[in-house]
């Protein structure tokens, strides 16, 4: 049974970026650049006005109604219509009329070797016209309001899809410092990529140096080597990142709670050693030994699985870890949390409340012979007066 054509397209999102990747694989892939001339119309729908934003949505009416030049395939693009982005436009009575017919014309069916593309930004996915082309057409959505973790997992894939078409590899290690520090906008990743290809050369492999050297910082700028700094308790290069990062207007909260994650990172390699789960391995990182089913259970259940980790951060991790032992590594969660709550409820500066909860929480190196002190602990007070 041959596949249903479709001929009404949706892409929409907040990644500007990829929305315009997207459309211009449709547009390449629907049109033909030698029919593009009389192939390919153009409906702008970035306008002001309601009377405008009317002309738009009857434009692009009567465009789907006439068949292309010559009796080829014809594609409308409606691009970035105000009426879907602005709430003064959408609430308009004027346009209500006109988007229903739209609305409808998707839900009948276009005619044949018409094609409609609809680009924006924002789009109710509860509407009528968001829901007419799922049911009859193709929706590529990008997002909208994405939490953290889905913004990082976009990227990494963007990151992935980037990196053949430029001709490029990263390994991975070099892939999580890159990230780390452009951030999520997909915009930026291939801009700073493009600087990476030019500063090392095509085909030429690329270290962690020349991230260093060449990548301007986004939105979690140098957030890895704070991490690192905690990790190893390099109280003096800790100090060093937190205060480089706030400079740059990262925020306080984002920095706990990244905190508190490598922590509880480092608490299962550190039980895994510790329970004898785990061995260490200069190639895996962790050779792992036969468990007993309630632990097996229970690492299989996190996402995720420490089992499955890259080797690279494995290693790094165990590296870490060695420099804590598990009852120091609870109490810094403990302080870690505390002082989160701080950053919330308290009234005195947040980098003095961020230093003082990281000195805490660091406490003191471990001793000669792989011992550890406690963390130090002492009680919430004012900030020291500073000369």
């Amino acid at each position: 049974m041959a596949a249903k054509r479709v001929n009404c397209h949706l892409v929409c999102g907040d990644d500007d970026f990829l929305v315009a990747l997207e459309a211009r694989r449709l547009i390449d892939t629907l049109v033909p650049e030698e029919n593009r001339l009389f192939g390919l119309e153009v409906v702008e729908g970035r306008v002001e006005t309601v009377d405008e934003s009317l002309a738009a949505v009857r434009k692009t009416l009567e465009a789907l109604m006439m068949d292309g030049l010559f009796g080829s395939d014809k594609l409308i693009w409606l691009r970035e219509p105000a009426f879907l982005s602005s709430d003064r436009l959408a609430r308009s009575e004027a346009l209500k009329g006109p988007l229903a017919g739209l609305t409808a014309a998707i839900k009948a069916g276009l005619p044949e070797g018409q094609h409609l593309l609809l680009t924006t930004g924002r789009i109710h996915r509860a509407s009528a016209l968001f829901k007419a082309f799922a049911a009859t057409g193709e929706v590529n959505d990008f997002g909208n309001n994405l939490k953290p973790w889905e913004c990082a997992r976009r990227a990494r894939q963007f990151l992935d899809r980037w990196l053949p078409v430029i001709d490029m590899s990263l390994d991975e290690p070099v892939k999580e410092q890159f990230l780390a520090r452009v951030g999520s906008d997909t915009r930026q990743i291939a801009s700073e990529l493009e600087k990476l290809r030019c500063y090392a050369g095509p085909g030429k492999p690329v270290t962690a140096a020349d991230v260093k050297s060449i990548v301007s910082g986004g939105g979690v700028t140098e957030i890895w080597d704070f991490l690192d700094a905690f990790g190893r308790r390099d109280l003096a290069g800790l100090i060093r990142q937190l205060r480089l990062l706030l400079s740059q207007s990262e925020h306080p909260i984002r920095l706990a709670n990244s905190l508190e994650s490598r922590v509880n990172d480092l608490i299962l390699v550190r039980e895994a050693l510790d329970r004898q789960w785990a061995q260490a391995d200069s190639y895996a990182g962790l050779r792992w030994n036969p468990l007993p089913p309630a632990t097996e259970a229970w690492l299989a259940a996190r996402d995720p699985d420490i089992r499955k980790w890259p080797a690279f951060r494995t290693k790094g991790l165990m590296v870490q870890a060695a420099a804590w032992a598990l009852k120091d590594l609870r109490v810094a969660r403990h302080l870690l949390v505390q002082m989160r709550e701080d950053l919330v409820s308290s009234s005195l500066p947040r980098e003095w409340l961020l230093e003082i909860g990281l000195i805490r929480a660091v406490g003191r190196k471990p001793r000669t012979g792989g011992r550890s002190a406690a963390p130090v602990r002492t009680e919430p007070g004012p900030p020291a007066a500073r000369v």
